[in-house]
């Protein structure tokens, strides 16, 4: 006996890199089902003169908006026989099928549907990978830079007559001038800021100009400009205030204080300084060890990224950059479209490196055991069974472990070769006082 879909017709098509294309064909019989079911379901709806809602026979219905419900119909119909498609013939489909095209011929149907599929991965050679680990040590330098840091947070400010180094804030007023007159211009603003003489970021002509200044100094500053082309504004400049910076006292009451109390003396704070400089070097290490990992079976691994992966990541990015800079009015109107080009390099390479992980997850047979969940549950200072519910909750935490796993197993595999840290990377102002506890 036959039945419908026993002669459905499906034609694959490959179009360009992980994208292709099915055409599915269905005759009335086939449809028959899918119409009975829009008329069940439209059934329960609808109100006719004569019959009360949801008593309407089908017969009714077909005979008076059949035509509708069934071209209403098409887009579920086409989706739920993609899903079959998909089934039987076990297509790794990512991303969201699209319809592109419904045909009518009498009273027949073609679904033209196009949609991505993961790309088949040969999974090269990952074990014996040769990195270099830059190795630093936390110095007596990069400990006393950070003291000064800490020092400079706390610090305190004394009135000055008089600019003669670096440590002083000066309040200024600047008013722009015409170039012609060099007299300030009619209507312009007044703009009062304050200067911190030891901050690189201020233009260093205007904190050369500070240098030595007293309360009521008047001088003239010509702004920098961005545009090389465009014509740098003129100022007069007034210092109207001075003060002088003060960093506390490194004392044991200093430490008790910035602490809370959880640490008590000045060397403590060394040595818990010492500590957390020479985690944060021994941690960008390690990133640099991943990172060269990850590059280099990227470059080892030739296979198109499926689109849909690579624009997920490419908001995931966006997602991460407006975070980092909440508040940011410029950011306001910005979307994951204006970045597009800037992040599609970026976000290629993670799409690319999630697939050969899991291909290397899937051949090494890495799983999540028991003492896994307990070091997790270790380090995140979660109870193991609210870990356990957080698992079954969210795949991503499950994926972030097994994706830390697989890194563990990698770094167990790889050739390290020791080599000396670049040592122009302060470790000043890494670490914030609420830190050393």
């Amino acid at each position: 006996m036959l039945y419908p879909g026993d002669f459905l017709e499906r034609t694959t098509n490959v179009l360009a890199g992980c994208k292709r294309q099915v055409q599915i064909h269905l005759e009335p019989d086939d449809l028959k089902p899918h119409y009975q079911h829009a008329y069940q379901a439209a059934q329960a709806e609808i109100t006719m003169k004569g019959f009360r809602k949801g008593k309407v026979p089908i017969s009714v219905i077909r005979q008076t908006m059949g035509r509708q419900i069934e071209t209403d119909a098409l887009e579920t119909i086409a989706d739920s026989e993609f899903r079959k498609y998909a089934k039987d013939e076990a297509v790794p489909v990512v991303g969201t099928p699209a319809l592109v095209d419904i045909r009518k011929e009498s009273d027949a149907v073609t679904f033209v549907i196009e949609y991505e599929i993961l790309p088949e991965i040969n999974l090269g050679e990952y074990r014996n990978i040769e990195v270099d680990k830059p190795v630093r040590e936390a110095t007596d330098a990069d400990v006393q830079r950070e003291i000064e840091y800490l020092r400079m947070k706390a610090a305190t400010f004394q009135p000055a007559e008089q600019i003669t180094d670096t440590q002083f804030v000066a309040t200024i007023s600047m008013n722009e001038v015409d170039k012609e007159t060099s007299m300030p211009i009619i209507g312009a603003e007044t703009t009062e800021t304050k200067v911190y003489l030891d901050d690189d970021s201020v233009d260093m002509h205007l904190r050369n100009s500070l240098h030595n200044g007293t309360v009521g100094t008047v001088f003239t500053y010509v702004a920098e400009t961005a545009d090389p082309n465009a014509q740098p504004p003129s100022y007069r400049v007034t210092i109207t205030d001075i003060q002088k910076v003060v960093p506390a006292d490194f004392t044991d009451e200093f430490v008790e204080q910035i602490t809370e109390n959880h640490i008590h003396t000045t060397e403590e704070l060394k040595a818990d300084i010492r500590r957390q400089i020479q985690a944060y070097f021994d941690q960008m290490a390690r990133q640099s060890v991943e990172n060269q990992i990850v590059d280099k079976l990227v470059l080892a691994h030739d296979f198109d990224v499926p689109e849909s992966l690579t624009h997920a990541v490419i908001h995931q990015l966006f997602d991460d950059f407006k975070k980092r800079n909440e508040g940011d009015p410029r950011l306001e109107k910005l979307t994951a479209h204006d970045l597009e080009h800037e992040l599609r390099d970026p976000a290629v390479r993670i799409a690319k490196w999630e697939l050969i992980r899991q291909q290397i997850i899937a051949k090494e047979g890495i799983t999540l055991t028991k003492e896994d969940i307990d070091s997790a549950a270790e380090r995140t200072g979660l109870p193991v069974d609210q870990l356990n519910l957080l698992m079954a909750r969210s795949e991503s935490f499950a994926d972030r472990l097994l994706s830390e796993k697989a890194m563990d197993t990698l770094l167990g595999y790889a050739v390290i070769n020791t080599i000396p840290a670049p040592t122009d990377e302060s470790a000043e102002a890494v670490f914030p006082e609420e830190s050393h506890s």
